[in-house]
């Protein structure tokens, strides 16, 4: 009986991004810190210190920081000033 160690599983292929929207697992789009500062447009200095400060939502992946589109979304309207009247 050969050992479960060295034993071969046959099975399909698992596609596991697909970058089709569906309702189970929405697309989330990550983007960088220089995308985020260019959107912004301030430095990635200055994203960095919103970031370190944690005033501005981001994502760690292993050292890459990465920021959720819609986080940048929330986070401007959050520092929206309304007018006076």
């Amino acid at each position: 009986m050969p050992s479960l160690k060295y034993a071969k599983i046959k099975s399909e292929p698992v596609l596991l991004f697909d970058n089709k929207s569906n309702d189970l697992h929405p697309t989330t789009e990550l983007l960088t810190i220089k995308e985020v500062a260019g959107w912004l447009k301030i430095s990635s200095s200055g994203l960095r210190r919103l970031q370190q400060a944690r005033q501005i939502p981001f994502i760690k992946i292993g050292g890459s920081i990465r920021f959720l589109k819609d986080d940048i979304f929330a986070y401007l309207k959050n520092q929206r000033v309304d007018q006076v009247e």
